[in-house]
């Protein structure tokens, strides 16, 4: 492979958070409900202060996985309080039985490789270290 196509990133000063949320319908009303309002949730997340990324994906038409990538543990939980995240909350709370979720949080990785594309942690690392090499 050819390297010069190979970013890696330094990441020892890196406060970044990764947040996974797995979402799956248990039911047509979970199933409604998620597809309704998906697309709507992963624009707010994008928006939200301190979201660098959001990658989306489809697991199947019943599940689907959301990685976010935050720069402080303050801009993940602000967002987290924000009606966008409550709603979501709002409705498992009202309906246990309609969807089921998952969440895990993780530190900065040890180590972060892209090719082509810089994606995740390199998403906003990588423009802010080619800014102060100007």
């Amino acid at each position: 492979m050819n390297e010069s196509l190979v970013q890696r990133v330094d990441l020892e000063k890196a406060e970044h958070l990764t947040l996974i949320v797995g979402l799956s319908c248990r039911n047509l009303r979970g199933f409604i409900f998620m597809w309704v309002n998906i697309f709507s949730f992963i624009w707010s997340t994008k928006k939200a202060a301190g979201c660098t990324e959001i990658l989306p994906g489809v697991i199947g038409p019943f599940s689907i996985l959301l990685v976010s990538y935050w720069e402080t543990p303050r801009d993940m939980v602000r967002f987290v309080k924000s009606p966008a995240h409550l709603r979501w909350m709002e409705f498992i709370y009202k309906h246990p039985r309609s969807l089921s979720l998952f969440n895990e949080t993780y530190g900065r990785p040890q180590r972060a490789n892209h090719i082509n594309r810089p994606r995740g942690y390199a998403a906003s690392l990588i423009n802010s270290q080619q800014g102060r090499q100007k």
